[in-house]
């Protein structure tokens, strides 16, 4: 039996019945589970170590062969994979350790890929010289707990209410100046069965808390220049191939700075995840290609029920719009006001003040549309922060 580790609503990821894989989740979410027709869950109150380690004990006590432990979320992939470690003969949950801290990822990519300098953040370690930069936790996701800075580092910021400066929190990285800000998104298995897609960002994601609001679209790459796409998607594999020792099944999202001027990537870094903001939805919209649904039946053992043909081309640009919360008052929603919408949330209620926005979480909705081309969906984008900004006091 496969145990997949998950604390939010099935629907997220995509999650169906399964017959080789039990889930383990809050007691809270139990019905949405069931609602699915889902039954082979273990309730837990709370996803953390402590409480879901004794399950898997109890289970290799009763002599129980368990074949994998797994997640897609990635605040817990560390201690998931210490479990792997423990109760799945022949892992060693290594691979996940790596995906998850920023300092050992970068460590062991400096060989494959081009990267900014970084360091780790220690009491002896604070002499080294960046002289602009960014601080950043090791563990968080997305921009949670980034701050810029140029020398000299502000150390007494830095440390905790005892005075003590962690050695296994922070990170270090020198600034990089880029144009534009690609992802790669899919999953594979490294025995040739993968799927690589590429999206783009309209505008500096390290700009969020000037420019309110972000568009994730399909990439211009594949209309413009599919030998430079070639070149990520080589990129992104040699990357895999390093970081992932064990061989698994690896969903991943991947974030590249890109100089139009040298014509090269410089690696961000990577989830062992599916990407944010809804990414899943876009390639289907764009490709007819349903990564989640796939997914569970890569882990279900069913690649052979999987059209393994890679489309080469979007047939439609698809966009998820985020428009992040700036401490004022929606009094509408725009779901009736963007064209050729295909998703609408709205995470933050209309009528009700918000808090500015500390990371690219914290929105008022999010939209997903299609247009004919990357060009096309920046436009859209403008009129959809323009109609916001009219309905925003």
């Amino acid at each position: 039996m496969k145990y997949f580790i998950w604390a939010y609503n099935p629907k997220v990821v995509g999650i169906r019945p399964s017959q080789g894989i039990s889930f383990v989740v809050p007691e809270t979410k139990t019905e949405a589970y069931l609602e699915l027709e889902i039954n082979q869950i273990i309730p837990v109150k709370r996803i953390d170590f402590q409480t879901v380690y004794p399950i898997f004990k109890q289970k290799q006590a009763e002599g129980e062969k368990i074949e994998d432990i797994f997640t897609l979320q990635e605040e817990i992939m560390d201690w998931v994979g210490v479990l792997k470690a423990i109760f799945v003969p022949g892992k060693t949950g290594v691979s996940d350790v790596l995906f998850k801290d920023k300092y050992y990822m970068r460590s062991v990519l400096k060989q494959e890929v081009t990267e900014p300098d970084f360091y780790e953040l220690t009491e002896n370690s604070a002499v080294e010289s960046i002289n602009e930069g960014m601080v950043k936790p090791r563990r968080a996701d997305s921009t949670k707990g980034i701050s810029y800075f140029k020398a000299p580092l502000p150390l007494s910021s830095l440390k905790n209410q005892s005075g003590y400066l962690s050695d296994k929190d922070l990170l270090v990285e020198s600034f990089v100046h880029y144009d534009r800000m690609f992802t790669v998104d899919g999953y594979t298995d490294f025995q040739g069965h993968s799927r690589f897609f590429s999206h783009e960002y309209n505008n500096k994601l390290s700009d969020f808390k000037k420019t309110g609001y972000f568009t994730l679209h399909t990439s211009s790459l594949y209309y413009q220049d599919q030998q430079l796409l070639q070149k990520l998607f080589a990129l992104s594999q040699k990357a895999l191939q390093a970081l992932n020792v064990e061989r698994d099944i690896t969903p991943f999202h991947f974030e590249w700075f890109y100089s139009d001027k040298d014509q090269s990537f410089v690696f961000t870094e990577v989830g062992k995840r599916f990407g944010g903001a809804k990414i899943p939805k876009l390639v289907k919209q764009s490709f007819g290609v349903d990564l989640l649904e796939e997914y569970w039946k890569m882990q279900e053992g069913r690649a052979e029920e999987i059209d393994w043909e890679q489309p080469l081309s979007p047939r439609v640009c698809s966009s998820s719009y985020v428009q992040l919360t700036n401490g004022k008052t929606m009094m509408e929603s725009l779901e009736e006001k963007i064209p050729d919408l295909f998703t609408y949330e709205q995470n933050h209620p209309v009528g009700v003040q918000s808090q500015a926005a500390e990371s690219i979480g914290d929105a008022f909705f999010l939209a997903q549309y299609t247009s004919k081309d990357a060009a096309a969906s920046d436009m859209v984008s403008a009129k959809i922060n323009k109609a916001f900004n009219e309905v925003c006091r």
